[in-house]
């Protein structure tokens, strides 16, 4: 089956920018060109010009994050800058692993920890998640413009936007800026910066290997500028280009990633009550009449397991069956931790002077992620065999089952069989094709206008598409696979593989796969307003249009006779939200060096406001306040204090997505169960049948926040310090309250303010469950919106509902303290450079429900820990460096421990995790190009994981250890060669 996103406007978006780039490349580059220059055509941004000069135009893009007025520096906040050569040294393979050498980062494992706020992360994207906060609440910039988002069921703006070769450095603030960018910058912001000075070309190869297999990564960089072209001016263009091939690494390479933990302490996890991992020859399992523990398998519980033998087993007597000795296999024999996966990125940048006051730009990514992943998720299936065989209708007929075994002990004479089949004998693993393509075209002009004020307008073209889980031909149906063995097409018991005409009845395509857009003009004016004796008074103001859409489209291979079935396409699921904004932004120069004020060099104020109208969930305004005063040359004081928010993504919104309702009990071994209805005195309801609504909320407000801190800089000879003290009160956080998990523990009514979820329902004597129109209002209210994953075909014996839905109910308060401490200097010939950051999170409380009490959420396995730290110790000479990194992570509570017979324990301590990284490297720059092109050469060695420290052990239900604050790769060589022509 074709993958269903290809869609033509990627393959119009892939023309446009390599044609582009190939266009002005063939066109501006001669023999000559490749020479590098020091004079670069326009100011690097982020820095100061003479603003008096007004034939001069500033770079076209304002990058310093933290601002909205060219020419002047963040005020308040503290920004942390990783230049290339800093992001060079540490080695590592793209611009998310390079942020994430920072301390205030949490998230610090693989794509599957914090990517996109607990939600599957099948296409292996990556999130940058500041504090510990949740990925969606940092804000990711490419040259200060907006991305278009990712995901199906959950968005997350993808971190890997622009390959390495290109950033020349990143940029992140750690505090609150909506007030600036608007949604989504509540912990912070970080923003990649192009290379526009690069002159030259540059080839590099990277390879890296691992435990789990190699991921080669070939870059091409080039670019160029010049002085003037036809008589309009300066300008230049920039293009790169990188392609990584990783390969998959199985879960089976690692000890850690394994089933079966009880080399760790932990619990064998191919086997749990009635869920099992099988190969080969299938399992019967029978439920203890008396409740009983299984004395030899402690992890089947209260069932008994028989083993059935090779063969077909047609005819077998119950006496050949293996008593307590099941058919297991390790699912990480057949499960990949990282899928294969091949990557194309792009990156285009071009500019122009047309005359002294005008300056046009287009800045162009692309980004095409293919991903193979093997799994297991679906060919393990509970199957039920029953003695006697069915029509196509479903109907029990009388005619015998070749396959039932007879005299089953617990087994009651003519009752069904619970049968364990593994597709594993069949077809091994389910592979998953997945991929992401992305492409964003942004192009502006900036104009410099009398007065010397200026305008800057941009419009960005986004789009996004992506299959998020997408099996194709491999599907496994298990509502076919049961109708096959009730028509007695399939023997259950047999270890035989399965024909392929078998298989063609149980195999198909499932597609979930998501479209998201992005068109966003942006037009701001700034520039000088009057004189005060500290300096000039400047402003800018302006407004933004920001339309986005997501789509989902859902279908497979479902039905008993394996027919395929759309739940959605992109016409029936797509939802547009159109945002107006405007901003403005005060910088007043209270006190400048010129007026002599007694230990005060300067004192500047800078205030900001955003209003940002949402054409679904509302109107939010917030301000900002920074204030920086320099005391003396080495010593300044920042702080500031504002408001941010972030907005509900369109998937939180759009039932489309994900939303989702089932009717409960499901089982009648529970002895909760009365004639199939729950039975739940404790929470004031009896003979209870419930229904469970879960998914997408269109009620959903935006989250807000309000951000403060205060730090200084400080500055002594060849040392410099910097603390920053932050706090951040965060509240109407998006969340699915755990209200089924209150009530099903008797903790109903008057638990975490959850009463008015669970809601007692009142169906008249004449519903029908042909139409839901005569159900109790309510109900009828709730399960009308319900559109995917489930529904209740006997809604009409439901008497009590339970809203699960995500909704504006939790609330973090947090604070901490960021420090570092740098060190640079020069011995004649060797350089010594040296480092240390932390950062320190001193309290995270949670309130699940507004107006409960908060709680202290500090230090434990889903939460942000207490502690992360960075150290480094650099030397250099002459061509040759050597740069040493340590990384503590520190310690923290496992809340989720559990035994080895997966029996939650008391909490246990883990312990911290101290991994070190080296760098060697060899770069120099030829006088005369050696063999008359080569300009310039970097060989450089990174060993990752020096020590080849394991991560430290956490037992849980899931695993042997924590992703989010450790990984299990091991030793990890990294080798770059670079070339510049």
């Amino acid at each position: 089956m074709t993958k269903p996103l290809q869609a033509q406007a990627g393959r119009r978006a892939r023309w446009m920018i390599t044609g582009a780039a190939a266009v002005l490349a063939t066109a501006l580059y001669g023999p000559a060109a490749w020479a590098q220059t020091a004079t670069p055509a326009g100011q690097t941004a982020g820095t100061e010009q003479d603003d008096d000069d007004a034939s001069t135009v500033d770079d076209i893009v304002v990058t310093a994050v933290g601002t909205n007025i060219s020419g002047v520096k963040p005020v308040g906040s503290e920004t942390v800058t990783l230049t290339r050569e800093e992001i060079l040294r540490t080695g590592v393979s793209n611009v998310a692993d390079a942020v994430r050498t920072l301390p205030q980062v949490r998230n610090l494992g693989d794509f599957r920890e914090g990517g996109t706020q607990g939600s599957y992360n099948s296409q292996q994207g990556n999130a940058i998640n500041l504090r510990g906060l949740g990925a969606q609440a940092t804000l990711t910039l490419v040259d200060g413009h907006r991305l278009v988002a990712t995901g199906a069921a959950s968005n997350f703006t993808e971190a890997n936007q622009v390959p390495l070769a290109a950033v020349e450095r990143i940029e992140v603030i750690a505090d609150g800026a909506s007030a600036l960018y608007g949604s989504d910058a509540v912990a912070g912001v970080v923003n990649y910066v192009l290379r526009k000075d690069f002159e030259g070309v540059e080839a590099s190869l990277r390879v890296t290997n691992q435990t789990g297999g190699t991921e080669y990564s070939p870059s091409f960089t080039t670019g160029k500028m010049w002085g003037d072209l036809a008589g309009l001016g300066g300008g230049n263009v920039l293009l790169a280009y990188e392609y990584t091939s990783r390969d998959a690494y199985l879960r089976s390479e690692n000890p850690f990633l394994m089933q079966d933990l009880t080399r760790f302490g932990g619990p064998d996890n191919r086997l749990n009550g009635t869920g099992a991992t099988v190969s080969g020859p299938a399992n019967i399992y029978v439920q203890n009449a008396d409740g009983s523990q299984n004395p030899t398998l402690p992890r089947a519980g209260a069932y008994t397991y028989y083993g059935l033998p090779s063969g077909t087993n047609v005819g077998l007597p119950a006496s050949s069956l293996l008593l307590n000795r099941p058919n297991l296999t390790d699912s990480a024999f057949y499960t990949d931790y990282v899928g294969e996966q091949e990557k194309h990125q792009v990156s285009l940048f071009a500019n122009q002077q047309f005359g002294d006051r005008v300056e046009g730009f287009l800045q162009a990514s692309y980004s095409k992620r293919d991903t193979l992943s093997r799994s297991l998720n679906t060919v393990n299936q509970n199957v039920t065999l029953s003695p006697f065989l069915y029509d196509a209708a479903g109907n029990v007929t009388a005619q015998p089952n070749p396959y039932y075994i007879n005299g089953v002990p617990g087994v009651a004479p003519g009752a069904n069989l619970n049968v364990q089949y593994s597709a594993i004998k069949d077809f091994g693993s389910s592979n998953f094709d997945n991929y992401s393509e992305t492409y964003s075209i942004t192009a502006g002009v900036r104009v410099i206008l009398p007065y010397d004020w200026k305008m800057d307008a941009s419009y960005t073209f986004g789009r996004d598409e992506a299959c998020n889980y997408c099996q194709t031909g491999l599907n496994f149906n298990p509502t076919a696979l049961q109708y096959r063995i009730n028509i007695g097409d399939i023997n259950p018991l047999s270890s035989a593989p399965l024909s392929d005409a078998q298989l063609s009845n149980l195999l198909g395509d499932n597609i979930q796969s998501s479209g998201n857009g992005l068109d966003d003009i942006v037009v701001k004016f700034n520039g000088p307003l009057f004189d005060l004796p500290g300096g000039t008074v400047r402003a800018a103001f302006g407004g933004e249009r920001n339309e986005a859409y997501n789509f989902n489209i859902n279908g497979a291979n479902r039905t008993a006779l394996n027919e395929f079935e759309y739940d959605t396409t992109e016409a029936t699921s797509k939802l547009k939200r159109t945002i107006w904004s405007a901003f403005g932004e005060l910088y007043v120069p209270v006190i400048g060096p010129e007026m002599g004020v007694p230990m005060v060099q300067s004192l500047i104020v800078d205030v900001a406001v955003r209003h940002d109208d949402y054409s679904d969930v509302g109107t939010t305004t917030n301000p900002k306040v920074g204030v920086t005063m320099d005391v003396t040359d080495g010593f300044s004081l920042r702080g500031s204090w504002g408001t941010s928010f972030r907005a509900p993504s369109l998937p939180d919104v759009n039932l489309f997505a994900y939303s989702s309702s089932f009717g409960f009990p499901s089982s009648n071994s529970d002895p909760r169960v009365v004639n199939g209805f729950l039975n739940l005195p404790a929470a004031g309801l009896t003979l209870a049948n419930v229904a469970l609504v879960l998914g997408s909320n269109p009620d959903l407000k935006p989250e807000e926040a309000t951000n403060w801190s205060f730090g200084g800089d400080f500055e002594l000879g060849d040392f410099s310090f910097n603390a920053t003290y932050y706090n951040i009160s965060y509240t109407g956080r998006i969340a699915s309250p755990d209200a089924l998990g209150a009530y099903q523990a008797g903790l109903y009514p008057d638990y975490r303010g959850f009463d008015a979820r669970i809601i007692p329902i009142s169906n008249p004597a004449s519903c029908s469950n042909a139409d839901l129109g005569t159900a109790d209002p309510v109900l009828q209210q709730y399960l009308g919106q319900t559109l995917l994953y489930g529904g209740i075909p006997n809604f009409c014996a439901v008497n009590v509902l339970i809203d699960q839905r995500n909704t504006n109910l939790a609330a973090t308060r947090q604070d901490g303290i960021d420090a570092s401490v740098f060190y640079d200097r020069r011995f004649g010939e060797v350089g010594v450079n040296a480092s240390m950051a932390a950062s320190w999170t001193m309290s995270n409380d949670q309130q699940v429900v507004e107006g409960q009490p908060f709680e202290d959420r500090l230090g434990f396995y889903n939460t942000p820990i207490e502690w992360r730290g960075r150290g480094s110790l650099g030397v250099n000479w002459r061509e040759f460096s050597g740069n040493l990194f340590v990384n503590y992570t520190g310690g923290y509570t496992n809340n989720l421990a559990v035994n080895a017979l997966g029996t939650t324990i008391a909490p246990q301590e883990v312990d911290a995790w101290v991994t070190a990284d080296m760098t060697v490297a060899y770069a120099t720059a030829f006088a005369s190009p050696a063999a008359g092109f080569v300009r310039g050469v970097r060989a450089s060695l990174t060993i990752q994981n020096l020590t080849d420290e394991d991560p430290p052990i956490v037992i849980t239900s899931q695993g042997a250890f924590n992703g989010a604050y450790s990984h299990p790769y091991g030793r990890t060589f990294s080798a770059q060669l670079s070339a510049s022509f």
